[in-house]
């Protein structure tokens, strides 16, 4: 099991990293007999094992809350051994592998063996190269993909979006004839088990600064420009025109990625910023994260694409509706249950949005169509599932 992804990330885990982290746990629960945790030594260009008081540590939540992350993710080096493969190996590895040659490399260590349970979260980058930060990202995807179609002998996807779209590309590449099978494993969508018991001095402070400012709309993500938060700030500026301090707070949730500066610059300056009715926070911790979800008016996921969109599986598993974007996979994430227009439907998102803030009966009825078993699965029926379906266990 490939765990460099999240032996290197020190951090609040976010997408893939979080993903690793809980099929890594899945398969030490269901096949430890059988797990090898390997790392990637770049500098020496080697797989290396990883000790079991190293894994464990990896796995803690104090590595991804640690206050010197470059310092504890060095911290592995003393806790490498030499790694031997085996003929009957599986080689699992769903982290950021199109950036290290990940397949490549496993091909050094087994040859033409299709060895590797590798992962597909999404093709943006040859779907959609202008939402990422240079061309290199289409020729990472572009050979990354290529070799697993060689090496791989299963990929799991974490939405049938995802798949279909590697599927295709397999197709047209006219390597579908030799691709291994790609079998969808949806995420978790678990309820958060955080109470106000949970929160620090520092979250209440901010809870309260938040909660005083009146009803908000909350949006958690990244901010890049994919994540289309320009619509919601157009949106904004007019809510604020017409309702002035009656406007709701849109709550901006989320690290500030590439290719972001200017549109904060731009927003900070709008008069609904200057009046506090669009705010902007990161590094929250997840207890914050769910009482903010839990007592916003709804949430918001305008995205131009994604293979899935936590956020918005997260919001219904509070019970939270979430407008979303009827491209990608969002409308799959939530099963249909969410109302969802085209990221450039400005029309249709302004009056959805309104009719969610003045309608509140309109507001109930999609939240009691939340109050189901749809948005209930954990982690650990994540981590069974991928475990049943990829490495046989039982």
């Amino acid at each position: 099991m490939n765990v460099s992804t999240s032996a290197d990330w020190c951090r609040r885990p976010v997408g893939i990293i979080r993903v690793e982290r809980e099929i890594s746990k899945a398969v030490y629960s269901y096949c430890s007999e059988r797990l090898i945790p390997v790392y990637l030594d770049r500098t020496h260009d080697r797989w290396m094992k990883v000790d079991d008081s190293c894994f464990q540590d990896i796995m803690s939540d104090s590595w991804v809350s640690s206050l010197e992350p470059d310092k504890k993710a060095a911290s592995v080096f003393k806790h490498l051994q030499p790694f031997t493969p085996m003929n009957d190996d599986q080689f699992v590895t769903v982290g950021s592998d199109w950036s290290f040659n990940i397949p490549d490399r496993v091909e050094k260590l087994y040859g033409s063996s299709r060895v590797m349970v590798a992962a597909c979260y999404d093709l943006i980058p040859l779907l959609f190269p202008e939402f990422t930060p240079g061309m290199e990202f289409f020729e990472q995807f572009n050979h990354h993909y290529r070799a697993v179609a060689r090496m791989a002998q299963s990929v799991f996807a974490i939405s049938e979006v995802s798949a279909k779209s590697l599927r295709d590309f397999w197709d047209k590449e006219g390597l579908a004839h030799t691709a291994p099978p790609v079998e969808v494993v949806p995420l978790a969508a678990p309820a958060p088990t955080f109470s106000e018991f949970d929160l620090d001095d520092k979250d209440f402070a901010m809870l309260d600064e938040i909660e005083r400012k009146g009803p908000y709309v909350i949006y958690v993500s990244t901010i890049e420009p994919r994540k289309n938060h320009q619509l919601l700030l157009d949106i904004w500026r007019e809510l604020f025109a017409e309702r002035g301090e009656k406007c709701p707070t849109l709550l901006i949730v989320g690290m500030r990625g590439w290719g972001s500066e200017d549109m904060i610059r731009s927003a900070q300056r709008m008069q609904a910023s200057k009046a506090g009715k669009i705010v902007w926070r990161e590094g929250l911790s997840d207890a914050l994260l769910a009482q903010l979800y839990s007592r916003s008016a709804f949430a918001v996921f305008p995205s131009y694409f994604e293979g899935w969109g936590l956020a918005a599986t997260e919001a219904a598993a509070l019970g939270k509706v979430c407008v979303v974007s009827s491209t990608g996979a969002l409308v799959e994430a939530t099963q249909g249950k969410m109302p969802s227009y085209h990221p450039l439907d400005f029309i249709g998102w302004k009056q959805e949005l309104i009719r969610l803030l003045d309608d509140a009966g309109y507001r109930r009825s999609l939240e009691k169509g939340l109050d189901t078993q749809l948005f209930r699965r954990t982690w650990q029926d994540f981590g069974k599932e991928f475990c049943t379906t990829f490495l046989g266990a039982r």
